[in-house]
């Protein structure tokens, strides 16, 4: 058994609430109709009225108060039913019956509403069972609202994607909106679905809270994450007073003094620890005499945690990360539960905003990101990054890593020159397997497919004699997709994907190059030229102005993202150009003497 230690530590501390609270409403699905091609209304359900007596509580997968309208016939349902269980169901005869499913990519971004009443009642605490699918939603956001129309967002969780029924728990005590309210709604929206047989199961959702009125039970911590060697936050599930709060003394760190402490929204507590933890090493939180809103003692909180990941689990670079996991087997996906630390730095090679994927690549070697829970942060190509946390995938062959926080940024610009290959070398997996995500080029190329790129569609390519189905637009909103494909010999740039498995297809495992935008395909972009120098402009990225001191330069041409020339103008070896007029976003400069391209800038604008 390996030893599991995270620098975020989410404790669900639950069952002490439950001593105090009633259960409000709750569903049960035991009888649900599946999809199918019949009509009928799968939109709106009825509340159990054994569990709770709210017989007006209802369900929406419609469109109305704050739901979107789910998909409930054809081959590929947004909403249906399978097999449900007994996990979570509070009834004393509990049956498995049936349980709800959200299912499809089509339906990433959409949500179902709960309504029911919270009258006489405060404090809500909403538990549910599910399980999913390796290719279903990726996280589940709640929200609450009192009018069915403005939501407020409460807590992202990730789903569960294995055949496992898991309880989640999610604390609303900090809604103190639908406290005593005659009618609230509770939202969920769920994204990160690869395929349309992809999906999340629910069953036996409970709403418990405590009697409206005098409060006469303590604050309860009810989760705490170390956000750093120096700071920890600490939740509470009701309405602190603030005197109490702030006074470091109620909270101890075995060894070390809490130098501050700081109150937000009312029960998130931040301490302040002197001097910073050590990594890998256990420590001990003691947390008394806090007070809520009534005056009403906590009872002595202690709990031990691990800083950061325990020395076993740093790895110095990214190719000693890639062997802390077999994928050599590419029928399946296969995720790891431990979590792991890169303690060198890494640059970001490759970005898209689908599921926040992203490249990582190192003078060792690269991998893949998926990260549709947004830990890691917001990075742009060529940002040096490092404190990279996270977990592994065996995604059918492919490994990929799951971030579990967010990495710190060291410095931008920082470019990986590609490796140079063959199409015979992309088509020898031996080969490639030691080189995936990596950049790799190939020179003298042709696409040999025809008519216009397609997400997730596979293209011949050819090179001195040797073919291969071996271009793959994995990313989904790069700029080619849409564009004609071109036939001439070109030089094609991309990362190195791998795969058995490409939507609910399974072709023959092989390797991939997934160019990350027209400018990777140089008869598409016909702008740059890549083998000419890359110069420095400053400051980059700027909000205004950028310097070019180039010896020979007589003009520039600023071209976008689409490959369009939007400016140009006539330099010296020493000028400053304005970009107040252009949005923010990214931008080539070609510089050129007279006639010929003699280098090239890639400039941000903020």
């Amino acid at each position: 058994m390996k030893k599991f230690t995270v620098l975020f530590l989410s404790l669900l501390l639950s069952l002490g609430l439950y001593a105090q609270q009633e259960i409000v409403v709750g569903w049960t699905f035991d009888d649900v109709p599946q999809a199918s091609d019949t009509t009928y209304s799968l939109q709106v359900y009825p509340c159990n009225t054994d569990i709770g007596s709210q017989t007006t509580a209802a369900i929406y997968a419609d469109g109305t108060n704050g739901s979107s309208s789910l998909l409930n016939t054809g081959s590929s349902p947004e909403i249906t039913a399978f097999g449900g269980n007994v996990l979570n169901d509070p009834r004393t005869s509990a049956s498995s019956g049936d349980a709800v499913a959200i299912a499809n990519s089509s339906a990433n971004g959409k949500s179902i509403v709960f309504k029911f009443s919270m009258e006489g009642f405060q404090s809500a605490q909403l538990t549910y069972a599910t399980r999913g699918t390796a290719t279903g939603f990726t996280s589940q956001t709640w929200a609450y609202s009192t009018d069915g129309v403005n939501f407020t967002d409460v807590e992202t969780v990730p789903s569960v994607q294995t055949s496992t029924w898991e309880t989640k728990t999610i604390d609303f005590a900090s809604a103190t909106a639908i406290n005593d309210e005659e009618i609230v709604y509770l939202r969920l929206t769920l994204s990160g679905a690869s395929n349309a047989t992809g999906n999340n199961r629910f069953d036996n959702f409970v709403v418990r809270a405590n009697l409206a009125g005098p409060d006469i039970y303590p604050p309860v911590v009810s989760n705490f994450e170390v956000l750093s060697a120096y700071s920890i936050k600490i939740t509470f599930n009701e309405a602190l007073n603030d005197t109490t709060a702030l006074e470091t003394d109620n909270y101890i760190v075995s060894g070390y003094t809490t130098s501050g402490a700081i109150l937000s929204n009312e029960r998130f507590v931040t301490i302040a620890i002197t001097p910073d933890m050590t990594e890998g090493l256990q420590y001990t939180l003691d947390i008394s005499n806090v007070e809520d809103l009534a005056g009403n003692v906590m009872d002595d909180f202690t709990t031990d945690f691990t800083f950061g990941v325990a020395p076993e689990y740093q790895v110095a670079n990214i190719a000693e990360l890639r062997t802390k996991l077999d994928f050599s087997d590419n029928s399946s996906r296969v995720a790891d539960t431990v979590v792991y630390k890169i303690t060198g730095d890494v640059i970001v090679t490759a970005t898209t905003t689908y599921n926040n994927q992203k490249v990582l690549q190192d003078a060792s070697g690269a991998i893949l990101v998926y990260d549709a829970a947004g830990k890691l942060g917001d990075f742009l190509v060529e940002d040096k990054i490092n404190g990279v946390y996270g977990t592994l995938v065996n995604y059918y062959g492919f490994l990929e890593f799951t971030p579990s926080q967010s990495a710190q940024y060291v410095e931008c610009f920082q470019s990986v020159d590609p490796m140079v290959i063959t199409l015979s070398q992309l088509n020898d997996n031996s080969f490639m397997i030691q080189h995936q995500a990596e950049l790799i080029r190939l020179e003298n190329t042709a696409i040999t497919s025809v008519g216009n790129f397609a997400v997730l569609s596979r293209y011949d390519l050819s090179q001195e004699g040797t073919t291969g189905t071996a271009l793959f637009p994995y990313f989904q909103e790069v700029d080619y997709i849409g564009q004609a494909i071109s036939n001439d010999a070109q030089t094609i740039t991309g990362f190195n994907f791998a795969t058995s498995k490409i939507g609910s297809t399974y072709p023959d495992f092989r390797y991939y190059i997934v160019p990350r935008s027209s400018y990777d395909m140089s008869a598409m972009s016909g702008i740059i030229d890549f083998s000419k120098t890359q110069i420095s402009v400053y400051p980059n990225p700027t909000t205004d102005f950028i310097h070019i001191n180039v010896e020979g330069a007589t003009s520039i041409q600023l071209y976008n993202m689409n490959g369009q020339m939007i400016a140009s103008q006539s330099i010296s070896n020493n000028s400053t150009v304005s970009m107040q007029q252009f949005a923010a976003g990214t931008y080539f400069i070609k510089v050129l003497n007279n006639n010929e391209e003699i280098g090239f800038a890639k400039v941000i604008k903020q």
